[in-house]
């Protein structure tokens, strides 16, 4: 059933005589993306048992059970058995059945498309075809997760869907972009080009060996998410129950990361307070539910699990700056006194923060350097396509000095942080501002690109909001189905977002950076155009999306994998498009920059991108060795 599900996803039949041809092949012999396109070479939307057998065909797979279904159809069709009922074999036997899910689909899938016909079998075979009814759709039919919700216009024809439901049941609207009928994009996928090692260069990272490790991938975190407490039990039920245990886990993690500082000692819980003496100073730790500005100062309301209390801090207090500091979900520690009113009033604020303290690392044998990407967003009009092909030509040698040489030769590693590719239907009237306007294409136009890199680097690769992976953080990783393309690079290796590599025991934090916009609309005096003074924040708050129900959407998963549980001797992000680093507390912060020229949407909203820009880091000191300019060969920069 999932080939049928994933098939009629992307707006593709197929006929139940192919289902059974292709449905134990399917993801084993070849991907989704393969046969859609097969599909389209062929102008067809209909995958029958002729075009499934010619696709197997093609990749050298015999179509192992055909024979089989073509004497059944052609027994079917002689024996004629009445409606509603399927041959056993014998013309004398037949077994009243009700109609295969699979068939059913297909059906209302054609009589959709305004198809009334079908054959079973070879045309030699069916003296006449038959009109076939209409099949109405079983109720609560969900398709991997998303289910159209269809409506009428009352004159019995149908209306383009107004609404889907999300991966989580929830109603989000759809607007579908109007695509010009008669617009047919010719575009590349760079199929054809090949760059090669310059010849005579020394590659010295070819005799230093790998010495990577994946530290943390969502992947690799098994999950239990809660059950229903009865057969009644619904579906809204069970997301409440799942975030009650998300937000219980960041408790639990931050509580543990502020009593690892010797200044927060005494932590009460705030069930417990009526009983502390009024003269005693305690210590609370709580997730903020909300901040209020008042004459005197701000007033908090604090929540730990065991009650809800509101906090206060006058201004005259001396950590009264860090109240700036503070978003809506974090987890703050205050120590004050408690009045029996029922308010503590605090004289001091610990953020989780990151200790500041000199990593002692043992020294390499030899200089390694690691390359630093994000957001490509290949299939964009605004790619910079001259530039990247300038940057693949200087990883395989093409170098104007010495310097540049030296560094070439030891480039080790690629981090490409999300948004690899421009994806399709991100934004409204993304389609007209789309080079490649297929995700298929525009994943193989990526992998057709980084199969130049030499084979000698390793390349890291994960998503970002612009990809085909679940929009909710954490993100899993890539859709197979789409990147099918990724996953077959020799030297690649598909991570999560966010995850945590260790290079020659230096801890890399690699995350895309949506945590940011929050830090933006919360935080005075922060900007898109200063990406790393938000990236501080997070860390002080030693969360990457630390306010829920923001512009970052995240997953209800029983437990918070957003934490920065580990200090990094790195923090790598993306997504707003702007090159910035700085060091805080021994890490060294780097937003890379973009392969994506300025959009009309940045644009509108003043973000001004430095494309074309490659930080290069010496794996050693986990710091920047250089930036190497390409935004020249960038049009519109």
């Amino acid at each position: 059933m999932d080939l049928i599900r994933d098939l009629m996803m992307n707006k593709y039949l197929i006929t139940s005589s192919a289902y059974f041809i292709l449905q134990d092949r399917y993801r084993k012999d070849f991907a989704l993306s393969e046969l859609i396109k097969f599909a389209k070479t062929r102008g067809t939307f209909v995958i029958d048992k002729a075009l499934a057998e010619e696709f197997l065909a093609s990749k050298g797979i015999a179509a192992a059970g055909s024979s089989l279904l073509e004497s059944i159809e052609r027994t079917a069709v002689k024996s004629q058995p009445a409606e509603g009922s399927i041959s056993t074999g014998t013309a004398s036997e037949t077994t009243a059945v009700t109609p295969v899910s699979t068939e059913t689909e297909v059906l209302k899938a054609q009589n959709e498309a305004g198809q009334s016909y079908v054959s079973t079998g070879d045309a030699s075979d069916v003296e006449h075809e038959e009109p076939l009814p209409a099949v109405e759709s079983p109720e609560n039919e969900y398709s991997n997760g998303t289910h159209e919700v269809e409506t009428s216009s009352g004159n019995g024809e149908e209306e383009v869907p107004r609404a889907v439901y999300g991966d989580y049941g929830v109603l989000v609207p759809l607007e579908e972009e109007i695509i010009p009928e008669k617009e047919v994009k010719s575009y590349s996928t760079y199929s054809d080009l090949v760059i090669t090692p310059k010849d005579g260069f020394e590659f010295r990272a070819k005799e230093i060996p790998d010495d990577y490790e994946i530290k943390f991938d969502v992947k690799n975190i098994k999950l239990k998410p809660p059950k229903a407490k009865n057969a009644n039990g619904k579906e809204g039920e069970i997301i409440v129950q799942a975030y009650a245990s998300y937000f219980k886990s960041r408790m639990k993690k931050m509580r543990r990361i502020l009593r690892e500082n010797p200044e927060v000692s005494g932590v009460i819980d705030i069930a417990k307070l009526n009983y502390v003496a009024p003269e005693g100073e305690v210590t609370i730790i709580g997730l903020i539910n909300s901040k209020r500005e008042t004459r005197k100062g701000y007033m908090f309301e604090v929540e730990d699990g065991t009650g809800i209390l509101k906090v206060f801090i006058g201004r005259d207090k001396e950590d009264y700056k860090k109240v700036f500091d503070i978003v809506p979900d974090a987890v703050v520690a205050f120590k004050g006194y408690y009045s029996k009113k029922g308010i503590l009033f605090a004289n001091n604020i610990y953020l989780p923060d990151v200790p500041l303290y000199k990593r002692n690392r043992p020294p390499l044998d030899e200089k390694v350097y690691a390359v630093l990407l994000s957001d490509i967003h290949v299939g964009s009009d605004k790619f910079c396509e001259k530039a990247f092909i300038k940057f693949l030509e200087w990883l395989n040698g093409e170098v104007n000095s010495r310097e540049e040489e030296e560094i070439v030769s030891r480039i080790k590693y690629i981090i490409i942080d999300g948004d690899v590719v421009d994806g399709v239907g991100i934004y409204p009237g993304q389609y007209s501002e789309l080079v490649i306007p297929d995700v298929f294409d525009q994943y193989e136009a990526l992998a057709n690109l980084l199969a130049n890199v030499p084979e000698h680097m390793t390349m890291f690769i994960g998503p970002g909001n612009h990809d085909a992976a679940r929009m909710a953080l954490p993100q899993p990783g890539f859709y197979r189905e789409y990147a099918h393309p990724l996953f077959k690079l020799k030297n690649a290796v598909i991570i999560s977002n966010p995850a945590v590599i260790n290079l020659h025991g230096r801890e890399f934090l690699v995350y895309h950076g949506r945590g940011i916009e929050d830090v933006v609309s919360f935080i005075p005096n922060r900007s898109h155009h200063r990406p790393a003074e938000a990236m501080v924040n997070l860390l002080k708050l030693r969360h990457l999306a630390p306010t829920f129900g923001g512009k970052v959407p995240i997953a209800p998963d029983p437990e918070d994998l957003l934490v920065i549980e580990g200090v990094p001797d790195l923090f790598h992000t993306g997504h707003v498009h702007v090159l910035q680093y700085q060091v805080y507390h021994g890490v060294f912060l780097v937003n890379s920059a973009t392969w994506q020229a300025q959009t009309e949407f940045q644009k509108m909203v003043n973000i001004v991108p430095t494309p074309g820009k490659v930080p290069i880091i010496d794996v050693e000191t986990a710091r920047l060795k250089t930036v190497i300019d390409f935004s020249r060969w960038c049009e519109g920069v």
